[in-house]
């Protein structure tokens, strides 16, 4: 139900580019994702190594959740905007919740690999 108001407040362009930073389904993910390229969004997965090698959407890079902090030398900009997903929501949740301590702004966690890889516009 959040997710169903969150997506209609969006849409009406009743929430601010700093609010956005939740859970968005993959349908919103990449219309974000598609919308914001002239900002050169960064896509994260924050995945093991070895989830990523083992695949990946195309154009992400690979920071696990846990070195995410890392970010900072990527996206000094902190106002830039961040996609993020891994295998079930979890772990980019975590990442989500350290980059907001660090001080960004526009995050977008689209949660799953695989509901974003079969929901990617063709």
């Amino acid at each position: 139900m959040q997710r169903l108001v969150r997506a209609a407040l969006l849409s009406l362009g009743l929430l601010s580019g700093s609010a956005l930073a939740d859970v968005v389904s993959p349908t919103h993910f990449w219309q974000y994702h598609h919308e914001l390229q002239a900002e050169k969004p960064l896509l994260v997965d924050v995945r093991s190594h070895q989830e990523f090698i083992a695949g990946h959407l195309p154009n992400a890079i690979n920071i696990p959740h846990d070195k995410i902090a890392q970010l900072t030398t990527l996206a000094p900009d902190k106002s830039q905007p961040i996609f993020l997903y891994c295998r079930s929501g979890h772990r980019a949740g975590l990442a989500e919740s350290v980059l907001k301590q660090q001080g960004y702004t526009r995050i977008y966690n689209g949660e799953s690999y695989q509901a974003l890889l079969e929901s990617q516009p063709k």
